[in-house]
């Protein structure tokens, strides 16, 4: 690559690292600064050095609204990405019709998270919702799902919409995965006498690991991102349970009782736990990941 050919890449990349540093990251930087201040938007940041994080640090409703994040990322992704490897594979046969359950399973995807929380509020209503009435023909609840006051069943009740939403976004990675495993190895187990469920273990699932490994990392930084549903599945069923996230924390913190300073600080541990995960599953990848 000649010099002119790298002058012209760092041109054409120049809009999207101008518009990056002006209004990415540049507002991490300055919440990392407010982190380490008292700001409440009236006055000028006050520094106060390290207090911000021992108050959340020792807080209660932070550690309770990771351990919300985490059972939610836990059954999240499990649910995702066992679903979805299952539904690719059958996706990826040859069969009529295929397009159009391609199609119907992203549709969700496409749809905002805001009308979705709101719609599956109403199918989860242990009054009049359409999910309990349809259990009911099978001698199965009533539950209360994100109308309860019990965090496990709210949360529950979240990971499995979001499961639902998310799905087709696995399937259409696996899918992508699937059609870079060579027709020839899936022959040749086949002639060696493995059936279904065996190259689906053995053959399927090693060559997926680097697709399964992206969609993992992807997951866990997403799950504790997690806001919106939380957020509104919370105010739709109005129980006063109220369960938290990290990301109702820092908003609660930032823009309704004002404290910049503590909302940045929890934001700032946030990222600080997202990179230790994201490093042990890095450290993790030698061992699991196989790369053909």
């Amino acid at each position: 690559m000649t010099k002119k050919h790298q002058l012209w890449g760092w041109f054409f990349i120049a809009p999207y690292i101008i518009g990056f540093s002006i209004f990415t990251l540049s507002s991490v930087l300055f919440s990392g600064y407010l982190s380490f201040t008292e700001y409440n938007l009236f006055n000028p940041p006050k520094w106060v050095g390290f207090r911000n994080y021992i108050n959340v640090l020792t807080d209660v409703s932070l550690w309770t609204s990771f351990r919300n994040v985490f059972v939610y990322g836990f059954i999240n992704e499990f649910l995702q990405l066992f679903l979805g490897c299952i539904l690719a594979v059958a996706l990826n046969r040859k069969m009529k019709g295929t397009g159009i359950f391609r199609t119907l399973y992203f549709l969700p995807v496409l749809t905002p998270m805001v009308a979705i929380s709101f719609v599956w509020s109403y199918i989860y209503n242990p009054s009049y919702g359409v999910l309990n009435y349809l259990l009911s023909f099978l001698g199965i609840g009533p539950f209360k799902y994100t109308f309860s006051s019990n965090w496990f069943e709210f949360v529950v009740g979240v990971a499995l919409m979001n499961a639902w939403k998310g799905l087709g976004y696995i399937i259409l990675y696996v899918l992508g995965g699937l059609q870079n495993i060579s027709t020839e190895v899936m022959e040749a187990a086949e002639v060696d006498g493995a059936g279904p469920v065996r190259k689906f273990f053995s053959i399927t699932v090693p060559l997926l690991s680097p697709t399964l490994f992206f969609l993992l990392v992807i997951g866990v930084i997403n799950s504790l991102q997690v806001f919106d549903q939380f957020y509104i599945m919370a105010q739709s069923a109005n129980t006063g349970a109220n369960i938290k996230v990290v990301g109702t924390l820092i908003y609660e913190n930032a823009f309704v009782y004002n404290k910049l300073g503590i909302g940045s600080s929890i934001a700032w541990v946030s990222f600080i736990v997202m990179a230790v995960l994201t490093w042990i599953q890095k450290r993790m990848e030698k061992r699991y990941v196989h790369y053909a």
